[in-house]
């Protein structure tokens, strides 16, 4: 269902030995980190965690394939979101689209090609 979520704090050192802790007891025990935030993740989905205000949550959820991305998008717009990224392959086994919901929340739908 969920491929990834990003969302932003007000400490990313506090919330990073939090969520480093925290996340330990599920197993999940790999991170990384660059200028921009840390990700914690287990396999293929993550949690992505950087420092900002106001606070932002992208929520990316899994489409089973492209034309499912595409009916995401179009939907979306049909039921009042707006498009801040139409359906495009970013690289090349990653197609996504993002959509404002109506509070502003950015949604993602992804197709990850696994050939």
């Amino acid at each position: 269902m969920l491929d990834h979520i990003d969302i932003t704090v007000k400490d990313l050192n506090q919330s990073k030995k939090f969520y480093k802790e925290l996340l330990s007891v599920l197993g999940i025990n790999e991170f990384s980190e660059d200028v921009y935030g840390v990700k914690f993740y287990d396999k293929k989905d993550y949690i992505w965690i950087g420092q900002g205000i106001p606070k932002r949550f992208h929520f990316a959820f899994s489409a089973q394939d492209k034309k499912q991305v595409d009916d995401f998008y179009q939907l979306a717009l049909e039921v009042g979101g707006k498009s801040i990224g139409e359906p495009e392959s970013q690289k090349d086994d990653y197609y996504s689209c993002y959509i404002l919901d109506l509070d502003g929340y950015l949604l993602e739908a992804v197709y990850r090609n696994k050939d």
